[in-house]
Formats: structure tokens, C-alpha cells, sequence
């Protein structure tokens, strides 16, 4: 009997630690909630951190079949795996099997079972894994498409070093992801007010190869540049505002 009454004191404490969404039932449209431009929440050295996915799962969608567009009921898609999550990230779902029936609301929850550290510092790319069975396909019957989503990301920052201390003045260039790169790389900075930048690449003789105007925001600002066509080797990236020049170095890599 006492064993029996302690398995089930775990299992009531496993029940009431247990991480859950909030199902958002204000989404108007079929989609997934932020949007690539919107991205995830960043996270911070020292904070816990909890992120929500929304998801409205559409009814129905259309296929291709032998070149020819049908129209298909989708029973269910599942969310089968998020990698690249930091050390100590996981997630959950509602439903809690991470399966998401047709025409219906649901979400996910990325977080941390402990605060993230200096050492996890960084730009973390996203790969959500996803199969959708789609039924009353004609001639058919059913059929499972495997896709990904591959447009999230987390970045874990430290706090004292970038949005806590913000002011007008505050101009700062975070790590670019990946270094070397061989496609595209994430370029990232950090300002106190919103003002034109200007950023390029230079190869070792001086040439600029690449050069972007921003509409800067106030906070930390993210793009990516295609860097495919540059020959390997050793470049520059600059970032130029009204008051500063910084400067730090791009591999570019053939890997």
C-alpha cells in the first residue's frame, strides 16, 4: 500500500509539472502561428524561456496528381520532431500527441527545463518535421505527404549585453550563423533607435561584393544574404550607421 500511495504521488506530481499550450481560437485563417517574418521569441542567459506555436489546420487542401489539381480532406497532421532545439529546450502540444485533426485549433510549446547559460549563446536554426494524411483522394483513397518547416529559429542572448541596456547610442554586431558558411548566412544587430544602415561584404583587395541598405528597427534586426556565388575564401562584413563602422570576418567555405 505504501508503495502504491508513493507511484501515485509521482505520477500526480508528473501530471501537475506537466507543460501545456493555450489553444488560440481567434486565428481567422488555416496556418501556423508566428509567421516566418515574425520568427519565435528570443531568449535570454539566465531567464526561462516558453515559446507558443498556433496552429489552425486547414479542412481540406489540393494535390497534384499526374499533373492534374484534386481537391483532398485532410484527416490529421502530425508534428513529428523539432531539432536544433538549445541543450535543455523541448516541447510539448495540445492535443498532447502532437497530432492536429483536420479543421481544428491547436498548438505548441517550445521551453527550457533549465535557464539557458553563457555557454548556449547562440543562433539556433529549427527543423519541424511534419506528415499529413489526407483522405477521399479520388482513386486513391488516402495518401501521407512528409514536409518540413524549416523557417524558425531561437536566439539565446545575454541580457546585459544587448535589449537591457539599450540607448540611442547602442550599435552592437552579433556572431553571423553559420561561420563558414557555404549558402546562406544569418546576419544579425543590435541598435538603440530606428535609422538607416548600411552593410556590405569586401573581398581581400577591397571590392565590395555585396551591399544592403536597412530600415533599421529598434532592437535586434535579422536577415539573410545568399553568399552561394562567392569564391571560398576570406571576407569582411561591415555594418555602417550614422555614428559607427564595425567590422568582423566571413569564411566562406565550400563544405
Amino acid at each position: 500500500m505504501k508503495q502504491l500511495l508513493l507511484t501515485f504521488s509521482a505520477i500526480c506530481i508528473a501530471l501537475i509539472s506537466y507543460s501545456q499550450c493555450s489553444i488560440d481560437t481567434s486565428i481567422s485563417s488555416p496556418g501556423i502561428f508566428p509567421d516566418e517574418i515574425t520568427n519565435l521569441d528570443e531568449a535570454f542567459v539566465g531567464q526561462a524561456y516558453s515559446t507558443q506555436i498556433d496552429v489552425l489546420t486547414p479542412l481540406d487542401t489540393s494535390v497534384s496528381l499526374s499533373g492534374l489539381n484534386v481537391n483532398v480532406t485532410i484527416s490529421a497532421i502530425d508534428l513529428t520532431s523539432i531539432t536544433g532545439l538549445p541543450n535543455n529546450f523541448t516541447y510539448s502540444c495540445n492535443p498532447p500527441n502532437c497530432s492536429f485533426p483536420g479543421g481544428t485549433y491547436a498548438c505548441a510549446e517550445i521551453y527550457s527545463t533549465v535557464n539557458p547559460s553563457q555557454a548556449d549563446i547562440g543562433y539556433y536554426p529549427l527543423v519541424m518535421t511534419t506528415s499529413t494524411l489526407a483522405i477521399n483522394v479520388p482513386l486513391i483513397g488516402s495518401i501521407t505527404q512528409l514536409d518540413t518547416v524549416d523557417y524558425f529559429f531561437i536566439d539565446i542572448s545575454n541580457t546585459t549585453s544587448t535589449l537591457e541596456q539599450l540607448n540611442t547610442s547602442t550599435f552592437k554586431i552579433l556572431d553571423v550563423f553559420p561561420n563558414p558558411v557555404s549558402d546562406y548566412a544569418n546576419f544579425q544587430f543590435v541598435i538603440g533607435k530606428s535609422e538607416h544602415v548600411s552593410f556590405y561584404i569586401v573581398d581581400v583587395l577591397g571590392n565590395i561584393v555585396n551591399e544592403k541598405k536597412i530600415n533599421s528597427n529598434y532592437g535586434v534586426n535579422k536577415f539573410d544574404v545568399d553568399i552561394s556565388k562567392l569564391p571560398i575564401g576570406i571576407y569582411t562584413y561591415c555594418f555602417k550607421n550614422s555614428n559607427n563602422l564595425i567590422s568582423k570576418k566571413l569564411i566562406v567555405s565550400d563544405f
